[in-house]
């Protein structure tokens, strides 16, 4: 896909523009991550008394650990006040896979996948950290990426 960019001063406010030859679900799906991700969605993280804005595109991973709901990015891991089904509903799900009923993970910042001999797949990050996918989602995940 071909992306371009077109400089003006006539243009008072950015936006972006899809052209081609005919309407897709690929092109609706792209324009819907699109508008999601510049349109302000965002996570309120919080780490000690600071609260921090979290674009949707800094997360890498939300996972849950001691009963708490974490948001890591590349600069920080932050406290999540919601549960982890509500932050996987704010979440695009084309960029966006849940692993486990505690982890989602950002479809970028996986480097490969490695089935294990128990039939669940070992996903590791291009930050280097591992983890794994229950065998519930297994099976969706062999299904919607791996096919």
């Amino acid at each position: 896909m071909l992306v371009r960019f077109k400089f003006s001063e006539l243009i008072k406010e950015p936006f972006i523009a899809i052209h081609a030859s005919k309407r897709t679900t690929e092109l609706t799906n792209l324009a819907e991550t699109i508008s999601q991700l510049v349109n302000e969605q965002v996570l309120i993280g919080y780490q000690t008394d600071r609260r921090k804005i979290i674009p949707l595109y800094q997360i890498i991973r939300v996972y849950t650990e001691n009963k708490q709901v974490y948001c890591e990015t590349t600069a920080a891991v932050y406290r999540i006040k919601q549960r982890i089904y509500q932050v996987k509903a704010i979440l695009p799900t084309q960029l966006f896979i849940q692993l486990s009923s505690s982890e989602i993970v950002n479809f970028l910042q996986i480097k490969y996948f490695s089935l294990s001999k128990s039939g669940i797949y070992q996903v590791t990050l291009k930050n280097g950290k591992q983890t794994f996918t229950s065998r519930r989602y297994a099976q969706k995940i062999r299904k919607e990426l791996l096919t």
